[in-house]
């Protein structure tokens, strides 16, 4: 069962699920879709399951926090309504709750065994050593507001979603006919002769005139603008801070010490030689053999290997019979075989490395920072609640900071990229998330406590807006100037291009390269090119698919980022889907994964008609009207 659940969670059919089921819903945002009662405002029925006002505004907000950082974290609600957000999220969890009965009424299972080699696997539960650590589950847990049964529920409803996702879509292959078309119009290659003319080499285009500035900056406006700046009041509070001046006793201190003596402890390593095989005698003739022959030549001579273990600890080793050999056996004999759950092994360490101990009155002052960090991990949780409901009550951000101890810093200005009108940025911890949190404030209003890096904490308000405005012409005189020239060396250097691609189309008696050179540009002839190439030298997105257009000999033409490119198709060179060497291996999965993505669709709309899906949209209107 666990093999049959790592086959179908490592696969396409989670991100296949994760897309179109569960679209931005992480491992900390799987909500309870079973739940009784809900609340009375419901914006949608999914059969049985009615989905509340307080459920759809978490997804949004997720969604938005997702799509936030492609707006340079400058994303506000109001925006995301106009991009169709409210709607992604509605489908989202419509989709998702459809699997869920579909789980549910097909019997699907997920029992225990199942949740904990996912939990084991999670990459978040793992400590430095890369293991699972049930102290980092725990906090990890205690910093998303979860309790451990609430994870594992949503845990499995996620297994059991996924697993039938994979029951729709296993199985789905594509026809050998549409994997070759598909190869021979991916793998096609192109090559092109390109004359590239800097835009720099037109050399100097004057000066521009007062009317010319004038018409290019009221042209040009929005490059001259200064962004949206907004002013800040930051209040912050750190695990540090809720620690530094927490007293503990020496009783307390050796409690932590003896609690966590392994941080203080090195263990003993050994270098171990092991032969397994899987039967008694034989293990008995190894051992007796490497008395005399060793162990190397002894396993030889009975057709197996020494598989060597390097520097392992006691606990690192798969038995508990196993490790009580390996070590007490003393250094460099061969000893009698020992039985484990994997077969009979037999021993030969060839290494020791004692372990070692640090007293506690050699690490007190260790101890104290570390019991002082976790006990103030936990407090801060505490105290997070008590800001929480200080703000709800609207407590004034400044009494709340001096209150609760919180560092209080006033930012005069600041845009969606945490730039100061100076080019500057503010010397704040968790910049980039405390901007993304203001910029989704309007004027006067104070955010929730938001978590950021380390379990620190901190609480934003919007102190004021100014609004992006045209800086004044003569404050920006210089830049106009320049981009004025920019633009006309890029105008002169597309002419230029022009008469290139003319005399090429006319079939010029001089070569390419003679052109190119008798305009002040370059000749180069391209490597082979697919039409989905993204790093040809010289070839734009744009060109390509010009000379995937193209044909042999006809010349297209098109800007690059200074220069201007002139481009003429030389040779076409096919796929062959019957080469021995063609790797439709990855057509043929990609044809898979859009087959498998229409199962899951259909599927989806099969759902809907079992469990028929009212969308209260007069609700959810009501919830996201601008004047709100």
């Amino acid at each position: 069962m666990l093999q049959a659940i790592r086959s179908t969670v490592g696969s396409w059919v989670v991100k296949i699920l994760f897309v179109l089921l569960i679209l931005s819903f992480g491992v900390w945002g799987i909500g309870d879709m079973f739940r009784g009662g809900g609340l009375s405002n419901t914006v949608a029925e999914v059969g049985p399951v009615e989905v509340g006002r307080g459920e759809l505004d978490q997804e949004f907000r997720r969604q938005m926090e997702r799509l936030r950082p492609l707006f340079g974290g400058a994303l506000t609600a109001e925006q995301a309504r106009q991009f169709g957000l409210v709607d992604q999220s509605v489908n989202s969890i419509v989709q998702r709750t459809l699997f869920d009965l579909a789980a549910r009424d097909a019997g699907v299972a997920v029992n225990d065994a199942v949740v904990r080699h996912r939990i084991g696997e999670e990459p978040a539960f793992r400590n430095a050593q890369g293991k699972f650590d049930p102290n980092q589950f725990q906090t990890v847990l205690r910093s998303n507001n979860l309790t451990e049964s609430m994870y594992v529920n949503a845990l499995r409803q996620e297994i059991a979603r996924t697993l039938v996702a994979g029951a729709v879509a296993s199985g789905a292959k594509p026809p050998q006919p549409l994997v070759e078309a598909l190869y021979r119009q991916r793998g096609e290659r192109r090559v092109a002769e390109l004359v590239t003319i800097p835009n720099a080499a037109v050399g100097d285009v004057g000066e521009p005139s007062a009317d010319q500035v004038k018409s290019f900056y009221d042209d040009h406006g929005v490059r001259f603008t200064a962004p949206e700046y907004r002013g800040l009041t930051v209040a912050r509070l750190s695990v540090d801070d809720v620690a530094k001046d927490m007293t503990l006793t020496d009783e307390q201190l050796r409690a932590y010490y003896e609690e966590h003596i392994a941080n203080y402890q090195t263990p003993e390593r050994r270098t171990v030689k092991m032969v397994l095989v899987d039967d008694e005698a034989k293990a008995k003739a190894i051992a007796e053999a490497a008395k005399t022959a060793g162990l190397d030549e002894a396993a030889k001579q009975a057709g197996t290997d020494v598989v060597p273990l390097e520097d392992v600890a006691r606990n690192e080793l798969p038995d508990a019979d196993l490790s009580a050999a390996a070590f007490t056996q003393p250094e460099g004999v061969v000893g009698a075989p020992v039985k484990s759950a994997l077969g009979w092994h037999v021993l030969q360490i060839t290494k020791i490395q004692p372990g070692s101990s640090r007293s506690f009155e050699q690490v007190r002052d260790e101890v104290l920072a570390r019991a002082r960090r976790d006990k103030g991990f936990d407090l801060i949780y505490e105290v997070s609640n008590r800001i929480d409901d200080a703000l709800a009550a609207g407590t004034a951000l400044e009494e709340l900071a001096a209150k609760q101890g919180m560092a209080l810093t006033k930012v005069p200005a600041v845009d969606a990229t945490g730039k100061a009108p100076d080019g500057t940025a503010p010397a704040l911890p968790d910049l980039p998330k405390l901007v993304q949190t203001a910029f989704g404030l309007s004027s006067g209003q104070t955010s929730g406590l938001t978590e950021g890096a380390n379990s620190a904490f901190f609480v934003v308000r919007v102190d004021g807006i100014t609004a992006p405005a045209l800086r004044p012409l003569d404050e920006v005189r210089a830049q106009v100037v320049d981009a004025w020239k920019a633009e006309e060396r890029e105008k002169r250097a597309g002419e230029r291009a022009q008469k290139v691609a003319e005399a090429l189309k006319a079939g010029s008696a001089a070569g390419a390269q003679k052109v190119a050179e008798e305009a002040g540009g370059s000749f180069a002839m391209s490597a082979p090119f697919t039409r989905d190439a993204r790093s040809v030298e010289g070839l734009t997105p744009e060109l390509i698919r010009k000379l995937f257009d193209a044909k042999p000999e006809e010349v297209v033409t098109g800007a690059g980022a200074d220069s201007q490119i002139v481009a003429r198709l030389k040779e076409v060179i096919p796929a062959d889907p019957k080469a021995p060497d063609a790797p439709l291996a990855a057509v043929e999965e990609n044809v898979a994964r859009g087959i498998e993505a229409d199962l899951i669709a259909q599927f989806t709309q099969a759902l809907q008609a079992e469990y028929p899906v009212t969308i209260n949209r007069d609700a959810i209107a009501q919830m996201y009207a601008p004047t709100n």
